[in-house]
């Protein structure tokens, strides 16, 4: 193989992988933003409940203020009973003692079906509240481990970056700008090996000559589909 060739597969490692780390950074504080749209999902549901579990106690306060006023409303009108001398009108009070204890009836049964309502929520609260806290300890975690790896990716991009500058500087000039803008067009492999007679990049069946001159050839052969510097190796 051609020393220029080796040179070049060397780099391109470098490159592949301080691309592959790259695209890693970005996707780091895409991931702590996730972990934290689930805490605030939990958060979110907890909040949810409460404020039912809220507007349930006011409502069943609400009725229990109503009935201590109907309760009142008929002691009222039980002091009043002995005050009528009018049958008629003693009938009448007695009606409207018997409507108001229907009321009373009728705003017990409602706090009955709100208490009920509560005593269900209350196990769903507790449960949301356990929830939210496993959830938080675990993108607490998560959270530390990311800007763990964010760190230990900083430093061996920092390292990478420097080993591939001393290896470029060790390559031929124009071998080096063909790799480079190969790279850049192609996003993946500048370098590709040929593999059945096919070119590693395209897949392309290459002609018998360029695969000799690939193979025995003393300057760089490229792939006449792609592009692509092509190097022979061993099936």
């Amino acid at each position: 193989m051609l020393p220029v060739l080796e040179k070049l597969l060397v780099l391109q490692d470098r490159d592949r992988r301080i691309a592959q780390l790259k695209i890693e950074r970005v996707r780091i504080p895409e991931q702590v933003t996730a972990a934290e749209q689930r805490v605030k999902g939990e958060s979110t549901r907890l909040d949810s409940l409460r404020d039912a579990a809220k507007h349930i106690e006011a409502d069943r306060k609400k009725l229990e203020i109503d009935a201590e006023s109907k309760r009142a409303q008929i002691l009222k009108y039980r002091g009043q009973l002995s005050q009528i001398k009018s049958n008629t009108e003693y009938q009448a009070l007695l009606k409207e003692i018997s409507k108001v204890e229907h009321e009373i009836d009728e705003i017990e049964t409602r706090e009955l079906e709100i208490m009920e309502k509560s005593d269900q929520l209350q196990p769903a609260v507790k449960t949301e509240q356990t929830t939210l806290k496993e959830v938080t300890a675990k993108v607490e975690a998560e959270r530390a481990e990311l800007q763990k790896r964010s760190a230990l990716i900083e430093e061996e991009l920092k390292q990478l970056q420097m080993e591939r500058e001393k290896l470029a500087q060790g390559v031929d000039p124009d071998a080096l700008l063909r790799y480079e803008r190969l790279m850049r067009s192609k996003n993946d492999f500048a370098v590709v090996p040929i593999r059945n007679g096919n070119c590693g990049g395209c897949h392309l069946n290459i002609p018998p000559q360029l695969v000799h001159t690939a193979r025995h050839g003393t300057e760089l052969t490229g792939c006449d589909y792609c592009g692509r510097i092509l190097y022979w190796r061993p099936e």
